[in-house]
């Protein structure tokens, strides 16, 4: 068990940043986190960042940010796992500071300079390049076809479907830092324009710029104790799955968190649901609903605020909050680590006392799950 603090969170707005560099969106994410945790200095920066880099050219993005930032002289750690790189980096970053370091974690990523097909491309190696790149079929397609698969097996409708967006976008007009800050009714997912039918575009999630920064240390006090973070891997392609509707590496790092942690259920959970689909084929591998149900229990509200369930992506996910690449795993923990101290500016889990953050790269390739408890706890 870890038990590290989680002192502090800075976020900034999801959104297309065209007058800022990812160099600017790391300092007000950064900044905020140092002015709340009351540090001048810190001791290692760990930074996630995926697209960004590789639009860029930028090698040890750490470090650049870190002698930009006036932390030169600090342990500056660069961690990249595609989709999962926030995560990933946790992983580290709570390390460094179950060792008595105060440590920064910090996920950026800034893609809305570039033209879509370049982030498209990129986004594409979260798959097996070597396997599925021979085929001519998109990041949307393969999501299509995995919920065209589920509709079919399980006798889910299309309606039922499209209550997740719904709830999505319903959360994230509460979310300041949110980027789709509106909200629709499940009727109009399916008549929006199609991207991979079934799936429309009111099923993808929103691609933006962001970052955000999470301060940890040794001991108590702060938002929230971080109890756990576990990963599993998984295979890097679909096809090689025994059931696509199910991620085995999210099972694995679901079951090692929750052993490490001490604990078996929690109120709160950010989850990744870059397509509808995604989303409703994790909480059925973390055992939240039985296979081919966890769509009803959406359109039933039983992962809502005042459901029966725990309460899931109230910042509205990657769907309306946005997706911010590597940055995207260090919003979740911040968005977790303030639902339990109370203090998140939108959609509360009442009474939180325990709240998970779940990474994934692809659909499934690895997985990375974060476990934390209230600090009050």
């Amino acid at each position: 068990m870890l038990n590290v603090a989680i002192k502090s969170v800075g976020m900034v707005r999801v959104g297309r940043h065209f007058g800022s560099g990812a160099e600017d969106l790391a300092k007000e994410a950064l900044e905020a986190a140092l002015s709340d945790a009351g540090w001048s200095r810190i001791d290692a920066v760990v930074v996630s960042s995926f697209v960004y880099p590789r639009l860029s050219g930028q090698a040890d993005i750490a470090s650049y940010i870190a002698s930009s930032l006036g932390f030169g002289g600090a342990t500056a750690i660069t961690v990249e796992a595609g989709e999962a790189s926030g995560l990933a980096a946790a992983v580290t970053a709570a390390r460094l500071a179950a060792e008595g370091k105060r440590v920064v974690l910090l996920g950026v990523d800034k893609m809305s300079d570039a033209p879509s097909s370049r982030v498209y491309s990129i986004l594409k190696g979260v798959y097996n390049v070597d396997w599925d790149g021979v085929y001519p079929i998109s990041h949307a397609a393969i999501h299509g076809l995995l919920a065209d698969l589920y509709m079919s097996m399980y006798g889910v409708d299309r309606d039922t479907l499209s209550y997740w967006p719904a709830l999505m976008h319903s959360n994230a007009k509460e979310n300041p830092y949110a980027m789709l800050r509106f909200a629709i009714k499940p009727e109009a997912v399916k008549d929006a324009m199609p991207v991979a039918l079934p799936l429309t575009m009111l099923d993808t999630f929103a691609m933006g710029d962001g970052a955000a920064a999470v301060a940890l240390s040794r001991g108590d006090g702060g938002l929230a104790v971080l109890k756990s973070v576990e990963a599993a891997s998984g295979p890097i392609s679909v096809s090689h799955l025994d059931d696509p509707l199910v991620m085995p590496a999210v099972k694995e790092a679901w079951d090692k968190a929750r052993s490490s942690a001490g604990i078996r259920s929690v109120d709160v959970l950010e989850i990744h649901d870059s397509y509808t689909i995604t989303g409703i084929i994790i909480l059925e591998s973390l055992g939240l609903a039985e296979k081919g149900t966890a769509a009803i229990r959406v359109a039933e509200g039983y992962f809502t605020s005042s459901g029966e369930g725990p309460t899931v992506n109230a910042s509205g996910g990657l769907k309306a909050r946005g997706h911010t690449g590597g940055a995207t795993g260090v919003y979740m923990l911040g968005e977790v680590a303030m639902q339990l101290a109370g203090v998140f500016p939108g959609v509360s889990a009442p009474d939180a006392r325990s709240g998970a953050a779940v990474s994934i790269n692809g659909h499934g390739s690895s997985a990375y799950i974060a476990v934390l408890a209230s600090d009050k706890s």
